[in-house]
């Protein structure tokens, strides 16, 4: 509300730093149910618009994921860059932004937590493997397979989070 002496008494549009620690209060499920149902789509329509320096590009980074041999900074940076970079064959910069951002969500104290349980060789390689049939079906260009892909990735992580830490999605069961 702000008041002007005179004028009268107006309703305005709450400060944005307001907005922004309410969305921060989301849960990793929520954000990994929301991750799959958008990188989904992005997925099936990078498989449609790929070209042969993207699935170089995509192959450089699986390369590099698969040269460290356990989950560190670098392999979460690489996570990062292979998800934006799907996102990037769209050629649009929002759609990249906008998974860029919700993967750095992933980057607060409880995610953090649930990393420190279930992140291991294991759980990498595993990711890496997901990741590679992700790359594949993409240069296969197979949208509902790269869509399936992706997904069924996202819904992995789910798993390892929640079977590592004893939780639930709340947004689902995650054993569906």
């Amino acid at each position: 509300i702000r008041i002007r002496v005179g004028s009268g008494i107006y309703v305005t549009e709450p400060p944005r730093a307001e907005i922004l620690t309410a969305e921060m209060d989301e849960g990793p499920f929520e954000l990994l149910r929301a991750r799959e149902f958008i990188e989904g789509a992005i997925a099936a329509e990078a498989a449609l618009k790929v070209r042969p320096i993207d699935i170089e590009h995509m192959d450089d980074v699986l390369r590099r994921m698969e040269d460290i041999p356990h989950p560190t900074r670098m392999t979460i940076a690489l996570d990062r860059e292979f998800h934006t970079m799907v996102a990037g064959i769209l050629g649009n910069a929002v759609l990249v932004r906008c998974i860029g951002e919700l993967f750095d969500q992933r980057m607060n104290p409880y995610f953090e937590r649930l990393s420190s349980y279930f992140e291991n060789r294991e759980s990498w390689r595993a990711a890496a493997e997901e990741h590679r049939a992700v790359r594949d079906a993409i240069a296969a260009r197979e949208p509902e397979r790269a869509k399936a892909a992706m997904q069924e990735h996202l819904r992995q992580s789910q798993l390892r989070f929640s079977r590592n830490f004893g939780e639930k999605s709340s947004a689902r069961e995650v054993a569906e």
